[in-house]
């Protein structure tokens, strides 16, 4: 989503690959309230993160990025 262009409330978007419904929008934070499609779980992300078509792009967890992995 552009800056200009914050989704509504009701909008279904993307957030990577998962389908998701926009519950709110602060305009001033650019935050969007959204809930997944599937499991209606509920959060905030970027206005950024979101986008109207779905991000079939591989990759790979932040995990793999810690020095001391301790699993």
């Amino acid at each position: 989503m552009g800056i200009q262009n914050l989704p509504n409330i009701g909008d279904k978007l993307f957030l990577m690959r998962q389908e998701v419904v926009v519950t709110k929008v602060y305009t001033i934070f650019q935050l969007i309230g959204i809930r997944l499609a599937k499991d209606n779980t509920e959060f905030f992300v970027d206005a950024s993160a979101i986008t109207e078509l779905s991000d079939n792009t591989n990759s790979f967890s932040i995990k793999f990025l810690r020095r001391n992995r301790i699993e």
